[in-house]
């Protein structure tokens, strides 16, 4: 009885597995072992490309007028910036001027035509250019011997940056006013050698900020053409953005005159290079800068307007009115009584 009694309580035999095989003989089911190697196969997968963020667009000079019209206004009106590759400008020469422009700079303080750029910089105004004549600002410095082979370098560089100019602006009038095309085209140029030292990094405030952006956007456009690599950074409307930059491009800002000329179609932008010193590096970096605006008549015109404008009588001068006057009704009562 206990031998019964442990019988009945042995469970009962597992099923056998289904066969694995695929003989003429298996037991698999044909149908679910291709739906499961169908199934299990890993597709293909491709990784998505590298994000680049947003930049401005990059326009060869040579084909300018021909298929990058469309490019480069779209680029001013969302960025306020665009880059002009192809310019024409040799790295050689550029680089022969890099060497020069230290000497030139500390031979220039002699004779006090360094001024301050206003972005943490200073600045030699050499070139003024009004309706295809170059002149040269800074007489006493190009007029020495010294450093000639510099000032005939920069020469040629205003030459064609002012020929930039031109293509850029003809660009710029595409679909426009006849006002702005008459002011844009009634403008004047002026081409600077700037320095940027290495250890200048001045502090910045809220106020002084903006009104470095003000300085920084008070003309029609700014090229620059920077003498070695840097970071390019402007602020646009969308946030900060940054971009290499170097001798083989020009980069082209939209100023707060040009905004207004083309009723906010064009973006303006403050513009700003930041520079990355090395330990073989000169101890400041150079650039030449055309900042293109309103000319001189258009701006003395409108200085005198807000002369007169702001004109106010102050106290002094109307005490004496009153005495005048009180004089004269006096004088008449006199007179006719």
């Amino acid at each position: 009885m206990p031998f019964a009694r442990c019988n009945s309580q042995i469970p009962a035999p597992l099923p056998s597995p289904i066969p694995t095989g695929r003989g003429t003989r298996s037991a698999a089911n044909e149908i679910f072992s291709q739906f499961l190697e169908k199934t299990l196969q890993i597709p293909e997968l491709t990784l998505p490309g590298p994000h680049l963020p947003p930049a401005p667009a990059e326009i060869d000079f040579r084909s300018l007028t021909l298929v990058s019209t469309d490019l480069m206004l779209r680029s001013a009106r969302e960025f306020g910036a665009f880059r002009i590759r192809c310019h024409g400008i040799s790295g050689s020469e550029l680089g022969t001027m890099a060497d020069e422009a230290e000497r030139v700079f500390q031979k220039s303080r002699n004779v006090v035509v360094v001024e301050r750029n206003g972005t943490g910089g200073e600045m030699i105004p050499c070139v003024r250019s009004s309706k295809g004549a170059l002149e040269f600002a800074a007489q006493t410095i190009t007029g020495d011997q010294t450093h000639r082979n510099f000032w005939v370098h920069m020469g040629n560089v205003a030459s064609r940056l002012d020929t930039i100019v031109e293509q850029v602006t003809m660009v710029l009038q595409h679909k426009t006013s006849k006002e702005f095309k008459e002011r844009i085209q009634d403008t004047e140029s002026w081409i600077c050698l700037c320095r940027y030292p290495h250890d200048n990094v001045p502090k910045q405030n809220e106020d002084t900020s903006v009104k470095k952006k003000d300085k920084l956007c008070d003309h029609a456009l700014r090229f620059y053409l920077p003498m070695e690599q840097c970071i390019f950074y402007v602020q646009t409307e969308r946030g900060p953005l940054s971009f290499d930059a170097g001798p083989e491009n020009i980069v082209v800002t939209v100023g707060k005159q040009l905004e207004e000329w083309s009723h906010g179609v064009f973006k303006c932008v403050p513009g700003e290079m930041i520079f990355m010193p090395s330990f073989q590096s000169s101890p400041a970096s150079f650039s030449i800068e055309l900042v293109c605006l309103a000319s001189s008549n258009d701006l003395s015109h409108s200085l005198d307007n807000s002369d007169n404008c702001d004109k106010i009588i102050s106290l002094a001068d109307q005490i004496l009115i009153v005495f005048c006057l009180v004089f004269l009704y006096n004088f008449l009562y006199f007179v006719f009584s």
